[in-house]
This record gives C-alpha cells, structure tokens and sequence, in this order.
C-alpha cells in the first residue's frame, strides 16, 4: 500500500483506538498511526497515517488545534467531565456571558496549566489515569501552552458556555474549563468537547478515503531525477536544481522523481538533505 492518510470524524463513546480498527480493516493494513488522541467523551478530527505516512505524524501533531466545547458551570469531578465523580457543587454558579467572555480574555496567550489527572501523561512509566483509578493521589508538575484564541459562541442559559478554542499541541481543554470556571470564582467541568482542525486540515474533510501527503502537508515540492533519487534514498544529500525557489533552511520540502512523491527532505545551504523514505520503488538501486 503506498503511504496515505485517512480523516476521520471519530463519534463520541469510542476510544482513538477503536477508530483506527475500522481503517486496519478497511484498508487491510496493520501499520497505523494517529496525530492526537482524543478522550472517549470528545469528538472529531483525527488525522490517521497508513504505511510510511506514520512518519509524517510529528509535523501534523506540532500544528495548533482548534476544539469547541461546552462550559459547564457549578459541578467538579475527579474527571473533569460531567460524567465523572462529583467532587464539589456550587448552586451560586450562574455567570453572565459579559462576565465569562471577560475571563476568557486573560487566558489568551502562554499560560500554566495543570493536566488532568485522568490523562495520558506517563508517571515513572505508568498512565496517569491508572494510578488516579487506584486512589492514588497525583502531584502532576504545570505545563506552558499556547492559547491562541478563547471566544464565547453562545450561552444557552446562565451555566452552559459554548466555546471555540485554538491552542498548541499539549493543551487540555479540561483542564481549561476547570481553570476558566475557578477564574470565575466557581467551578466547572467540560463537556461536548470537539476537535474541529488541526492545523488547515479541518474535521469537514473527513470522509474515510485515501489522501495523498502532498495533498495534507502544504509543503513545497522538488522534482528530482532518478539518479539523483538513488541517492537520497540511500541517505546522501543532493542538489536542489531549483534551490532558489524552495523554502527557507531548515523546513521539510517533499522529493518527487517522477511525479511520485519518495521521501521529506530539509532544505540547507541549496541542498536536499534527506530525512526519511516514503517510497520503496527505489530501494533495490540502493544495494
């Protein structure tokens, strides 16, 4: 199977990973990776890799994500979700949009923020949400993240928030929603939580069918001869022909030899230095 990706709009009460069965068995294919996992309640975009694609995933998981979700004002949970173990109510929550939408303001930028204990994040190699199951109490370390829009959608009552979020790689929009709602001077949980685009790939565009790299990644493309893709699959740098016209050092360009797209390169000093294969065509030449 040549390298591809999927979209997919995962539903709410699957996991990531049941998601990505269906694309193994669609595609008949074991080598599957995924930019982002989104938790069992959220739904939304996912951007699934096949084949030497899962390479790819590193450069789609640093782009900016953009999620709405719903604030929900006078509950706490262990979970951060409306689901989980109630820990606090607060009957006085009620809060008016011109209050929430003020708070929201003072979270644009860098911020700390704390993640959920029920995550993924490794504890001396356990998942944290596993130790936070057995009762244990976590001290999880702050973390920097970008939030580069926070805006209020609509208010369906004096407790109930839709928001749209940007924000980096690594931000957890429930712990946001606990952190908005203490701003508050109350609390809160997050609930319909949905991924709508990473990056310019937005969830609109899922529909299960193969994507071709050039067609997800927006990057420049050099067209290279087959001596010259020898090679850079057997590693060696070449010259960029048109090296004038590519991006700046240091970004990843794709290298085609006849209009197939074979490896990512890095641009750097007018040349392609190769960074890793995305075709087998030309492996034998190597040897």
């Amino acid at each position: 199977m040549k390298p591809a990706f999927v979209l997919l709009d995962k539903p709410v009460g699957i996991t990531s990973f049941t998601a990505l069965s269906v694309i193994k068995k669609q595609f008949g294919t074991k080598r599957v990776g995924h930019a982002g996992t989104l938790d069992m309640a959220a739904s939304g975009l996912i951007v699934a890799a096949l084949g030497k694609c899962t390479r790819l995933l590193p450069y789609i998981e640093a782009q900016e994500k953009v999620y709405s979700f719903d604030l929900l004002l006078g509950i706490s949970t262990d979970t951060l979700e409306p689901t989980g173990n109630i820990l606090k109510k607060d009957d006085n929550s009620a809060r008016t949009a011109k209050e929430v939408d003020k708070i929201l303001r003072t979270f644009i930028g860098e911020i700390e923020q704390v993640p959920p204990a029920f995550s993924a994040i490794k504890i001396n190699g356990k998942r944290a949400s596993d130790l936070a199951l057995k009762g244990q109490d976590l001290d999880l370390s702050s973390r920097k993240v970008l939030i580069r829009e926070l805006s209020l959608c609509e208010s369906t009552q004096p407790k109930t928030f839709r928001i749209l979020c940007k924000c980096s790689k690594g931000t957890y929009i429930r712990s946001l929603a606990r952190d908005i709602a203490e701003k508050l001077g109350t609390c809160g949980v997050a609930g319909c939580i949905r991924r709508l685009a990473i990056g310019s790939i937005s969830v609109e565009r899922a529909s299960n069918k193969l994507i071709l790299p050039q067609e997800l990644l927006n990057w420049e493309i050099a067209e290279i001869k087959e001596g010259e893709a020898r090679r850079i699959l057997c590693g060696m740098p070449v010259v960029a022909a048109n090296g004038q016209r590519l991006a700046v050092s240091g970004n990843p360009v794709f290298v085609s030899c006849n209009k197939q797209i074979i490896a990512v390169a890095e641009v750097q000093n007018g040349y392609l230095v190769p960074k890793f294969q995305l075709s087998d065509d030309f492996s034998a030449s190597c040897r």
